[in-house]
């Protein structure tokens, strides 16, 4: 028999591990490509923009995408200021309830980019209106005898504090009365939304409430460096224009409107939609706002511009603004702040 080399042997021993070796490195940078490819495309993914349908600007997260905003009804009593989470909502829209005093409808389009928020306070049926007209999840503490043959007849799910209190709150630190305490959180409503079965997918009729310019643009009408506007005489706002961040910063009765933190509230877009009159339904002094349409005026970017809007008769319908050639409006990418203010009011309205 032929005896085997013992350097044979060993150079075919080096042979193989030589062959192996670059077996598992080829392997490994396979993977390591996979690896790369997979987060770059995760890297992609959360760079990528997505728009904001109630502000317009490009930070909405992937989890909000086709969602139900949540609109929470918020007390504007002297004795709930400053609010909690007032600088956080893309929308506020503001309007009368009764004996000359407003409440505020908070709309987010991300539950989850909601803080603790308040205080939380009872329906009005105009509210409870609005809030359908966005298809949202309405969030509120209690509510008037219209307000709550509003949310049966229309068969309503929404998260009410009165009866679903292991969703809310109240602050004991606040030494006022104990309907300004109560508070919300978005953890919390996103827990309700999901032990309620609520809806959270938005209708596709309702998923774009507003149109936004593609630039930064101005309106025709002229300047506008401040706007005044009243509900009642004990209820004036005013926004002054900042051009160094070209938003307006909110006022109330001379005063600034600051949240708990002590930030000024401060938004893009100023919206004043006149609506044409309201009925007193009981002696408590609840209102019934017509929230047919009516004439406006939007300031934005230093400019304003005379408008109309309607939204008619059917509570679900959306509030749609125009601009004076008959065109849908379009606002600057931004917050708004929305308020309801009656037509006979029109005329305590300034725009220096």
């Amino acid at each position: 028999m032929k005896k085997i080399n013992a350097k044979s042997i060993l150079a075919f021993i080096l042979m193989l591990l030589l062959l192996f070796s670059f077996g598992c490195n080829k392997s490994k940078n396979k993977d390591d490509n996979n690896s790369s490819g997979e987060s770059k495309r995760k890297n992609q993914s959360a760079s990528a923009t997505i728009a904001n349908p109630l502000t317009g600007e490009s930070n909405l997260s992937a989890d909000a995408v086709g969602k139900r905003p949540i609109a929470i009804v918020v007390n504007n009593a002297p004795a709930a200021r400053p609010q909690w989470g007032l600088c956080t909502p893309d929308i506020v829209i503001e309007g009368l309830v009764e004996a000359g005093i407003t409440r505020m409808l908070w709309l987010y389009s991300d539950v989850n980019e909601i803080p603790k928020v308040g205080s939380v306070r009872s329906a009005r049926h105009d509210f409870v209106e609005i809030a359908e007209g966005f298809d949202s999840v309405f969030v509120h503490w209690g509510g008037s005898e219209y307000a709550y043959s509003a949310i049966q007849n229309r068969s309503m799910k929404t998260i009410d504090g009165k009866n679903l209190a292991k969703y809310f709150a109240r602050d004991s630190s606040r030494k006022v009365a104990k309907e300004h305490t109560g508070y919300t959180t978005g953890k919390n409503i996103k827990q309700a939304i999901s032990d309620l079965s609520i809806r959270s997918d938005i209708q596709s009729s309702h998923s774009t409430p507003f149109k936004f310019n593609s630039t930064k643009s101005t309106y025709s009408k002229g300047s506008c460096e401040s706007i005044k506007m009243s509900f009642s005489k004990g209820y004036n706002h005013t926004f002054n224009y900042n051009s160094s961040d070209n938003l307006y910063y909110n006022h109330l009765n001379s005063n600034k409107m600051v949240d708990a933190d002590g930030k000024q509230m401060a938004v893009a877009n100023v919206i004043i939609l006149y609506f044409p009159s309201y009925t007193v339904l009981n002696s408590a002094g609840c209102i019934d706002m017509n929230l047919s349409g009516g004439k406006g005026v939007v300031a934005s970017n230093g400019s304003y511009e005379d408008i109309t809007w309607e939204k008619g008769n059917n509570p679900s319908s959306m509030i749609k603004m125009y601009s004076q050639n008959g065109s849908e409006l379009k606002l600057n990418v931004g917050k708004s702040y929305i308020a309801l203010v009656p037509a006979n009011n029109s005329g305590s309205t300034v725009i220096s």
